[in-house]
């Protein structure tokens, strides 16, 4: 059997598509974990600077057939330990627990090593933490992101790239 599953680096017309599977994961999230609200305002905003994680050539895509169905990407951060930070992972619903997650981000963390960073930032949502964890990222302190007038609490998790 072959995988018809191809991670490609994103292109600038993949924009309404990368933000159709991000609003479907974030749809997705238990309520339990994040108030309507705080869920609306994140479907509402793409995640900050996704336009230039594109154009950077820093965001992949997962494409299944002709349907884009996940993404994640990297920026350099300004630490003094060469940190990056994984930004903007999402899988379309309909694919959790398939390993599509798992495969972006460890295509991200070969880009994130092959830039000579050493270490790995993930600010994860709250309903991701065991995912990262279950790729061997320690959880770290929590934090707030203030988006469009609702508090998205996250947790900050940490590891040391390959």
């Amino acid at each position: 059997m072959t995988d018809n599953r191809l991670i490609r680096p994103a292109r600038a017309d993949d924009l309404k598509g990368i933000l159709a599977f991000q609003r479907a994961a974030i749809a997705a999230i238990n309520p339990r974990t994040y108030s309507a609200e705080a869920r609306d305002a994140w479907a509402r905003l793409p995640a900050a600077g996704m336009q230039e994680l594109v154009a950077s050539g820093r965001y992949l895509v997962a494409e299944i057939g002709a349907r884009l169905a996940g993404g994640a990407g990297w920026e350099p951060l300004d630490e003094p330990d060469q940190a990056a930070a994984v930004r903007a992972v999402f899988v379309h619903p309909d694919l959790h627990g398939r390993g599509l997650g798992a495969r972006l981000v460890g295509a991200v963390e070969a880009l994130i090593a092959a830039a000579g960073r050493r270490r790995i930032l993930v600010p994860a949502a709250l309903n991701a933490v065991s995912f990262y964890q279950r790729l061997g990222y320690v959880a770290n302190e929590m934090a707030v992101a203030a988006l469009d007038g609702a508090d998205l609490r996250y947790r900050r998790m940490w590891k040391t790239a390959a």
